[in-house]
């Protein structure tokens, strides 16, 4: 083995463990502290795409010889499809406001028309009406309002949907539950109207946040058809990328195409609304 040869697989093992940090500090993963109930979600399964990954790899390294090619092709093979995605946070946001929205209209129904007698009652009659986007959460709220009493079971449903238009419906049914009055009905029919509105906006933001989507879409697919081309038909323009020089700068340029990529997806990512309901045994007081 030569020392050119000895240098490119210490660069493409240097550059695989600095690509997996890299994948892991994108994601949030990070080394599990916790239990064995914690840890089993996170756990992860080598699926038919991690194979094809691999696949693809290994054939880029048997057509051009180059190790952060074999690396960046099969890292893109997982990569590319998540960052060209989109638009499922923004309809997961979508559909949970609108099944809100009806859910709290149901509510109000229920207690204006006097069908329920109380908060308590009305929250059991519509489990069988709720939404399917909130009908797991609105089953354990119910589930729990027995033993946990409404507030703690409030609590953690708006924790469970982890939306600030749920914190808003549990305050005021934590508030009604608490003080007891009239009016109870009125609020709800005005809150589940803010939703609807709320609904109609974000549908007209995701609307403009796909477009830059689709530009990305074809930015990677012209640089994609342009690179394979180019390595196919034209190996003489390319081969300054042979030598290890060329290695750290193809790692280089694959590493600002990957970053690019990244921040354009986060741009045309809806942002992530603040909670408005703090559970006070998870406040935290710094002295």
């Amino acid at each position: 083995m030569t020392a050119g040869m000895l240098l490119l697989v210490l660069a493409g093992l240097l550059v695989s463990g600095g690509l997996v940090v890299a994948v892991a500090a994108v994601r949030g993963v990070g080394p599990s502290t916790g239990s064995l109930s914690v840890r089993r979600p996170r756990r992860r399964r080598i699926t038919p795409l991690h194979l094809g990954a691999v696949a693809t790899g290994v054939l880029a390294l048997l057509i051009t010889g180059w190790p952060v090619a074999a690396l960046a092709t099969a890292g893109g093979v997982v990569f590319i499809p998540k960052v060209l995605g989109g638009g499922k946070a923004a309809k997961r946001m979508i559909a949970t406001s609108e099944a809100l929205a009806d859910w709290t209209r149901r509510l109000a129904d229920l207690i204006s028309s006097g069908a329920a007698g109380s908060t308590r009652d009305a929250l059991r009659r519509s489990l069988s009406s709720a939404p399917e986007a909130i009908a797991p959460a609105v089953t354990n709220l119910v589930t729990r309002m027995g033993p946990q009493g409404v507030e703690s079971a409030l609590r953690q449903f708006a924790r469970e949907v982890d939306d600030p238009a749920a914190d808003k419906i549990a305050m005021v049914l934590i508030l009604r539950e608490r003080n007891g009055g009239p009016g109870l009905a009125e609020v709800l029919t005005a809150l589940a109207a803010d939703l609807d509105d709320r609904s109609r906006m974000v549908r007209e933001v995701e609307a403009e946040r796909a477009k830059p989507r689709a530009n990305m879409r074809t930015i990677v697919v012209v640089t994609l058809v342009l690179v394979v081309a180019m390595t196919l038909f034209s190996r003489t323009f390319l081969s300054g990328y042979s030598t290890p020089l060329g290695q750290v700068a193809l790692l280089l340029d694959v590493v600002l195409f990957g970053t690019a990529l990244r921040w354009m997806r986060r741009l045309s990512d809806p942002p992530r609304p603040p909670r408005v309901l703090v559970d006070p045994d998870l406040v935290t007081v710094d002295r």
